[in-house]
C-alpha cells in the first residue's frame, strides 16, 4: 500500500479583514455551502464572539482544509473549525490545539456503517468476499477510512477482498447502490438513509444494517500553538457559553450542524492518529 497524504477539499473563496493583528482574532471557516451565503451567516457569529471576548473577531474563509491548516501553522488564522483527521494535521504539523467539539443529536461521536440489502442474506463483513463495495469517498472518516480500518482489524484487505469498488461522490449515492442492486455493501454515517426515506419511503425495509466502525470524534475548534494561554481560556469559555445563545447555536447548526459544544482534548483523537497509521496514511510533519 503506498503512502498518500490526506486531503480533504471544499470550494469556497478568501475574506481578510482589516484591523492589525493585535486588535482582532481571526477565526477561519472552510465552507459548508456557497462562499458569499456562508460569509453572511457567520457574521452575527463573529459580532457575537467580538462581545463575549471584548476583541474584534474576523471571518477567514478558506479554499479546504488544507489552506486552514497552513494558515494556522503560518499565524494567519488564529482559531479555526476542522474535521478529526484535518485537526490531526494541523496538530502534529503546527502544534495546534482543540479547545471544543461539537456535539450533534447529543453526542461527541459519530460512526460508520455498513449497510447491505435485506434480502441478500448477508449478515456479517466475511460473507462479502467477491462482491461490490460503494462508498462516498476516500477521503470520508466515516465513509471510507474508518470502514477500511475496521475490515482490516477483522482480517480483510479491502483491496483484495472485493471485486470492485464504487466511488459513489456521496452517502446517499451510496445507499442507493445497494437499494438498486448495483453494489453489495455501502459504508457511510450512521443513519445516512434516513436522508432517503422521502423519496424512498422503503429504504428502511429494503437496507439493513451488519455492523458499525469504531467512534469517530466530532469535528472541533482548534487555536494555533502558539496564541496566549489566557486568550486560549477565554475563546474556550466564550464558545461553551454558546450554548445558551439560541441565536449563535442556530448559526452553528446551519453551517456544521452542532447542536452543541463540549470540551475536547488531544487525546479524544488517537483513534484517528490509530486509523491513519493503520492505512498508512503519512501525516504531514
Amino acid at each position: 500500500m503506498n503512502k498518500r497524504i490526506l486531503t480533504i477539499a471544499l470550494g469556497a473563496a478568501i475574506l481578510t479583514g482589516g484591523c492589525s493583528r493585535e486588535e482582532q482574532i481571526v477565526l477561519g471557516f472552510v465552507p459548508s455551502a456557497e462562499a458569499e451565503k456562508i460569509a453572511t451567516t457567520v457574521k452575527p457569529l463573529t459580532e457575537i464572539l467580538s462581545q463575549k471576548l471584548g476583541i474584534k473577531v474576523k471571518s477567514y474563509l478558506a479554499t479546504d482544509y488544507t489552506a486552514i491548516i497552513e494558515a494556522l501553522g503560518s499565524g494567519k488564522v488564529d482559531v479555526a473549525f476542522l474535521p478529526p483527521f484535518a485537526y490531526v494535521v494541523a496538530h502534529d504539523k503546527y502544534g495546534a490545539e482543540v479547545l471544543v467539539k461539537a456535539l450533534r443529536h447529543g453526542k461527541e461521536f459519530y460512526r460508520g456503517q455498513f449497510s447491505v440489502r435485506s434480502d441478500s442474506g448477508v449478515d456479517s463483513l466475511k460473507q462479502l468476499k467477491g462482491k461490490i463495495w460503494a462508498y462516498p469517498d476516500a477521503s470520508s472518516s466515516s465513509g471510507y477510512l474508518f470502514p477500511k480500518y475496521k475490515m482490516i482489524k477483522e482480517g480483510i484487505d479491502p483491496d483484495e477482498f472485493f471485486s470492485d469498488k464504487i466511488q459513489t461522490g456521496s452517502h446517499d449515492n451510496a445507499i442507493l447502490a445497494v437499494y438498486n442492486g448495483e453494489a453489495d455493501l455501502a459504508t457511510t454515517f450512521e443513519g445516512a438513509e434516513n436522508r432517503l426515506l422521502k423519496d424512498y419511503p422503503d429504504v428502511k425495509e429494503k437496507i439493513k444494517i451488519i455492523a458499525y466502525t469504531d467512534k469517530i470524534p466530532n469535528d472541533g475548534l482548534v487555536v494555533k500553538k502558539d496564541l496566549d494561554p489566557a486568550l486560549k481560556e477565554k475563546i474556550k469559555q466564550a464558545f461553551l457559553s454558546l450554548n445558551e445563545d439560541s441565536t449563535a447555536m442556530s448559526i452553528l447548526k446551519e453551517v456544521y450542524s452542532w447542536d452543541g459544544i463540549v470540551p475536547a482534548s488531544d487525546k479524544d483523537y488517537e483513534i484517528v492518529r490509530e486509523v491513519a497509521k493503520t492505512l498508512n496514511i503519512t501525516i504531514p510533519k
